[in-house]
């Protein structure tokens, strides 16, 4: 699995490389002809709330692979068994999450099928489709992360 999961993660930097990119040109589109070229460009605020949801989403699946994600540390490192227990506790939420955003987030994204975003002409499916997409990218990346972190809980008891 872990080898899926590193296709997954290089493929998914790329992507997000491109949306981050996008972002930034169509913001910056967005202030030139407002502020400059005295145009209005409607569809730049649409455009750029897509491109948001499509960073935020799957960048928070990268975000749980490298497990950046915030953490609060309340007991020093030397405490392992109380740090291996949370960490898989942390682990048990993000199965949670990433099942609700699967699920519930496939429901929403379908919702959307039947509005239109008018300045671009798209369903607003395509905006919420990241939210189910990410969570089923958290749910590949936990397949590798649980029994990883099952098992430094279980060596943290053995000690």
């Amino acid at each position: 699995m872990s080898g899926l999961n590193r296709w997954l993660e290089i493929w998914l930097l790329r992507l997000l490389a491109l949306q981050f990119a996008g972002l930034i040109l169509t913001v910056l589109w967005q202030v030139l002809a407002r502020n400059v070229l005295q145009l209005a460009a409607l569809w730049t605020l649409d455009v750029a709330q897509l491109l948001f949801a499509w960073g935020i989403f799957p960048g928070a699946a990268v975000a749980l692979r490298w497990d950046t994600h915030f953490h609060l540390e309340l007991f020093t490192a030397d405490w392992l068994r109380v740090g291996a227990s949370l960490k898989f506790l942390g682990d048990l939420g993000a199965l949670a999450v990433a099942l609700v955003m699967t699920v519930v987030g496939w429901q929403f994204a379908q919702r959307g099928w039947n509005r239109e975003v008018l300045t671009l002409g798209i369903s607003e499916f395509w905006y919420f489709l990241s939210i189910p997409l990410a969570g089923a990218l958290m749910l590949c990346f936990l397949v590798e992360i649980l029994p990883r972190d099952l098992g430094r809980l279980r060596e943290s008891f053995s000690r």
